[in-house]
């Protein structure tokens, strides 16, 4: 698509975990630091917190492809677990036979296969991802695994990773035996206003980019300022950005751009467009909001709408591009369906800007209409004067 009109080798700005685009900044590079200080030492319990999309789960991806063979890892993602799903998950990571097994034979197979693992000299690492929604009930049954020791050294080392909340949790009375065997703990950052610069630099000289400068430099201030330097956030305004400008034939991509895709991208806040009145307050006394009111609705209707025209086209795209590719067409063809397509795209992207304009301007007339008739609630009624019969 956009790839051969930016000299792209493929995109480089996908939302996936690939440890061959990880930018080292300084604050990655400290947490592999700490990660690969407490591999080598054997430090039980280990706890990385980050903010949502600073590339946690990226980071770990390529610690995975620096550890030795020796290592044995089990990954656990999906956290909303209690304690006997969460060890038949454990078991089944590490080929453990599961069948119909009760807890206790669970736990006397998993201490054998780490005595086991033991004996050949060879470590076994858990790691934890989305480790904050673990129930806490979830977590002392982690702190009891890691009870599985030798005389000298841990069985088993657990690398918990999630968003700022586990820190949180892990602070709370009742798992302060759990916070007492932690060894190592850091946290990953956003981006500053320079490294912002390098990861989009460095992310499209792997994707084989022949220009490094598509983003002007007013492009690079803008993309920090919308994206507060969180690298999921970057990327989601950069590929977006390169759609764009593929559709309107812009070779280097300027701040009014990256505006333009800030804003199609973002919706309104409220979601539900309740923020101003609820539905009873419009039923007992708001005569005045509710046309407003159901206006609103009616819009984030049709935003709801274009978000599932955006994601039909998107559907299309892949499908064109299959059976494109099967006909062998010339290249001249396929970027004259392709620039076709993307305009489209575009014009579906720009109206939804401007409908997410109109809902925001129209809750914040709703939000000074609730303070107006807030104030007039709140002062004294002004009675008539009273007239003396004469």
């Amino acid at each position: 698509m956009y790839e051969s009109f930016y000299g792209l080798r493929e995109k480089p700005f996908n939302l996936t975990p690939d440890p061959d685009y990880l930018y080292m900044s300084s604050g990655h590079e400290n947490v592999y630091s700490h990660l690969e200080y407490a591999i080598q030492e054997s430090k039980g319990f280990v706890v990385v917190t980050g903010e949502v999309g600073s590339g946690k789960t990226t980071l770990i991806n390529y610690l995975l492809r620096k550890i030795p063979q020796a290592i044995h890892v089990g990954i656990i993602n999906n956290t909303f677990v209690q304690p006997p799903e969460l060890l038949r998950m454990i078991c089944n990571e590490f080929d453990i036979e599961i069948d119909d097994a009760e807890k206790t034979v669970l736990l006397t197979r998993f201490y054998n296969y780490l005595l086991e693992q033991y004996t050949k000299r060879e470590r076994v690492i858990l790691i934890i991802d989305e480790a904050q929604n673990l129930p806490e009930r979830s977590l002392e049954e982690i702190r009891m695994l890691s009870n599985l020791e030798s005389e000298k050294h841990h069985l088993i080392q657990m690398i918990l990773v999630g968003q700022p909340q586990l820190k949180e949790k892990l602070h709370q009375k009742r798992l302060e035996q759990f916070v007492q065997r932690v060894t190592v703990y850091c946290h990953l950052g956003a981006l500053d206003r320079e490294e912002v610069q390098n990861y989009i630099h460095h992310r499209l000289g792997v994707a084989g980019a022949e220009n490094l400068d598509v983003f002007d430099p007013e492009a690079l201030e803008a993309i920090y300022k919308h994206s507060l330097g969180i690298p999921r956030l970057i990327n989601t305004l950069c590929d977006a950005a390169f759609v764009y400008g593929y559709a309107d034939d812009v070779k280097v991509i300027g701040r009014e751009l990256i505006d333009a895709v800030s804003q199609a991208r973002n919706l309104a806040p409220g979601g539900n467009g309740q923020d101003a009145f609820s539905d009873e307050e419009e039923k007992q006394g708001n005569p005045a909001s509710a046309p407003a009111l159901r206006l609103l609705e009616e819009m984030q209707k049709r935003m709801r709408t274009l978000e599932e025209r955006l994601a039909s086209q998107e559907n299309e795209t892949r499908n064109m591009t299959r059976e494109l590719q099967a006909r062998n067409g010339n290249r001249e063809d396929l970027e004259k369906v392709f620039t076709k397509f993307f305009r489209e795209m575009k014009k579906s992207y720009d109206s939804r800007a401007k409908l997410a304009a109109k809902v925001e301007h129209l809750q914040k007339q709703l939000a000074e209409k609730e303070k107006s008739l807030s104030r007039l609630s709140s002062s004294p009624p002004v009675l008539p004067e009273k007239r003396e019969e004469g």
